[in-house]
């Protein structure tokens, strides 16, 4: 919310106001102290002159008479006039009487007679201990060689300055007065057009379509240009906001998988029609967190994670949880977190029902398991009769069919005990147990069963696990899975080939790597190798007929490890890499 520091009126006013003060007071600081010299400099000019002019009556034969009478009217008129000598011997004086002028001192030394006397006029501002007080003194040169010198008490002239001063304060403050005024009414002014406006602005929001027309002055032309402008874009932006939010509304509401929007402290903000069908708590689950609606702990602490560790997880992969509600329901969650960051968004849920999938894949499953069992039987009877006519008498032609019956028959034995075995593994209700082992261990069952195959192509075997490396798994299905893994490098190595096995510990997981130099699978190709029944080379029937791989993948997923294919360099064309836990790390 906006914070107001004070309103534009009082900020206006005060402000005139200052400059006002500012513009009064400063004239009448100067112009007081102008008046003052310009008094004492015109005091001082008139009484130079009727210095002057006394002067001239006395160059000009005054008589004694007049000369008292001169004086007697400079003592009335408050002034002092003084003659002096040549020396500076004071000869009379309006304020002193005749017979105490000799107690008088020596006048020389005065800098206005020190000034006649030298033939030019003097002028001095000092206090004047005969009148006692403050006097302008104006002395000028006599052709006698004597002094004439006037004194003018500045009293007078402080009462002129002080009402030519008291006036023009008066004056300057009636000026002050009004400016004060003006600036009240204008700041008036300008809060009233200002308040109108904010009206009409204020209108804009309540009737769609208003816009500002008039405006109290030309200055407000922009802001009302820049108003008008901002209320388009913001019908224009609400317009295109109710549009794609009617459009995410028919997007969900037509999904046949729930969709759930948490925010980032993992609160139910919204769902579509599919997921409130599908667990009917979270329509007024709004606000509360997600276990609250859908109780199932594994899915929170999903969330949890993803929401803690602030990364995205793609859908369907590490994000993927399954889980089962009664009765009998099974369903699939994917769990993503925004690629960007989102104040307001923390992840997103898909969930789909995959009961029927899973029946499906339960019904395959039991399929392949029950017509792999049934043809164990006839498979092992027609291997022991191909066993048999190889150990009978008969030509050599009868002979060579027979290995090649006994051949398939042992190929179609071993695909039925890898089906079997895999069906085995991809039953997730059967637990299986783990435990802290040395990897080296199977590695070392599966290199024997592998030796042969490994011999009559000379190929190598380098193997680099660190003494002490411990994996959490069980010994006989890991040694499934490396002779798996070795099997299929022994058959697209190259004659004198190598094959690597190499293990490392990394982030709380053993990693290991199974590497040959063959001719390496394809990049597109990659993807697909672990899905059953898949070869790369469409042409070749071997023993596991793509199954292999598929029972590696389910293994290592029941251990709760991960496996990949890829090509690294470094003189191996293809490498197998599965992970397992290790005994200090905690399920996922």
């Amino acid at each position: 919310m906006a914070r107001s520091a004070g309103t534009l009126r009082a900020k206006l006013f005060w402000a005139l106001a200052l400059i006002t003060v500012l513009a009064a007071l400063g004239p009448l600081f100067f112009l007081r102290d102008i008046l003052y010299r310009d008094r004492v400099d015109l005091a001082g000019r008139q009484a130079l002159a009727q210095a002057s002019l006394l002067k001239e009556m006395l160059d000009a034969g005054l008589g004694e008479r007049q000369s008292d009478a001169a004086l007697a009217a400079a003592r009335k008129q408050s002034l002092r006039l003084t003659l002096t000598d040549a020396s500076g011997r004071v000869l009379r004086d309006s304020h002193v009487q005749p017979e105490r002028i000799r107690d008088l001192d020596n006048h020389s030394d005065r800098p206005e007679i020190a000034a006649a006397l030298a033939g030019s006029d003097g002028l001095a501002l000092r206090h004047s201990n005969s009148l006692g007080m403050e006097a302008m003194y104006a002395a000028v040169p006599l052709e006698s060689g004597g002094v004439l010198r006037m004194a003018v008490p500045l009293a007078d002239i402080s009462r002129a300055y002080e009402q030519e001063a008291g006036d023009i304060t008066a004056i300057l403050m009636i000026a002050a007065g009004c400016c004060l005024l003006l600036a009240f009414v204008i700041s008036a002014w300008i809060r009233n057009s200002l308040a109108s406006m904010a009206e009409a602005v204020a209108s804009i929001s309540r009737e769609k379509g208003r816009r500002l027309h008039s405006v109290p002055a030309a200055e407000f032309l922009p802001l009302a240009r820049a108003v008008n402008h901002m209320a388009d874009s913001i019908e224009e932006y609400v317009r295109t906001t109710l549009d794609q939010q009617a459009q995410l509304e028919i997007i969900l509401n037509s999904m046949n998988e729930g969709v759930l929007v948490l925010d980032p402290a993992g609160a139910i903000r919204r769902g579509n029609r599919a997921v409130e069908n599908l667990f009917p708590r979270v329509e007024g689950a709004r606000g509360r967190q997600l276990i609250e609606a859908i109780p199932v702990p594994a899915l929170q602490r999903k969330v949890e994670q993803i929401l803690a560790g602030q990364e995205t997880v793609p859908f369907l992969e590490e994000g993927a949880v399954h889980f089962e509600m009664p009765p009998g329901r099974f369903f699939v969650a994917g769990v993503t977190r925004p690629v960007e960051p989102n104040d307001s968004l923390g992840v997103v849920i898909v969930i789909y029902d995959a009961t029927e999938i899973m029946r499906l894949e339960t019904v395959r499953r039991d399929f392949v398991a029950n017509v792999s069992h049934e043809l164990r039987t006839p498979l092992t009877a027609i291997g022991l009769s191909a066993e048999s006519l190889l150990n009978s008498d008969m030509d050599p032609e009868h002979k060579k069919r027979a290995r090649v019956i006994e051949k398939h028959a042992s190929a179609l034995a071993c695909i039925v005990d890898n089906l079997l075995e895999l069906a085995r593994v991809e039953n997730a209700r059967q637990k299986i147990p783990l435990a802290p082992l040395d990897p080296r261990l199977p590695l070392r069952e599966a290199v024997a069963a592998c030796r042969e195959a490994a011999s009559s192509r000379r190929i190598s075997l380098r193997e680099e696990i660190p003494a002490g490396l411990l994996a959490l798994g069980n010994g006989p299905l890991l040694t499934q899975v490396f002779r798996n893994l070795l099997e299929n490098a022994c058959r697209h190595s190259p004659e004198e080939g190598e094959i690597a096995v190499l293990a490392r510990e990394e982030n709380g997981e053993a990693v290991f790597l199974v590497a040959d130099n063959g001719p390496g699978i394809p990049q597109a190709e990659l993807s697909r190798i672990f899905e059953r029944f898949y070869q790369v080379e469409k042409g070749r029937n071997g023993a596991t007929a793509g199954i292999g791989l598929a029972i590696c993948k389910h293994i290592v997923e029941r251990h709760g490890g991960r496996i990949w294919a890829e090509s690294p360099g470094e003189g191996f064309a293809t490498a197998f890499f599965f992970t397992l836990r290790t005994p200090d790390s905690r399920p996922q």
